[in-house]
């Protein structure tokens, strides 16, 4: 009996030019939401500014490498987000 080598790769490579144009979508999606946060957070009233969802899933999947256009950007998230969650903290205690 004769043995074949077979090639069990299951990555198909895309042709040189080729462009995935479902990961430019999202990392054009990830740069739009990157830069929401950023303007909410240079805002003189930023601290009254809350997240919405996608924003929030953003953060919390790749908050810790994401590099913010400003350097405050980051903390005042931060501390948007701790408000919150004292906030949240508060009101359940009100009502157990």
């Amino acid at each position: 009996m004769s043995w074949k080598s077979r090639n069990q790769n299951n990555i198909i490579p895309f042709k040189k030019g080729v462009e995935n144009k479902q990961k430019i979508e999202a990392e054009d999606r990830i740069k739009m939401i990157v830069g929401s946060i950023d303007v909410k957070m240079q805002q003189p009233y930023w601290d009254a500014l809350a997240f919405d969802d996608q924003e929030l899933q953003l953060l919390s999947n790749f908050g810790e490498t994401i590099k913010f256009p400003h350097d405050n950007t980051a903390v005042r998230a931060l501390s948007v987000l701790a408000t919150y969650i004292l906030k949240k903290e508060v009101e359940e205690d009100l009502f157990t």
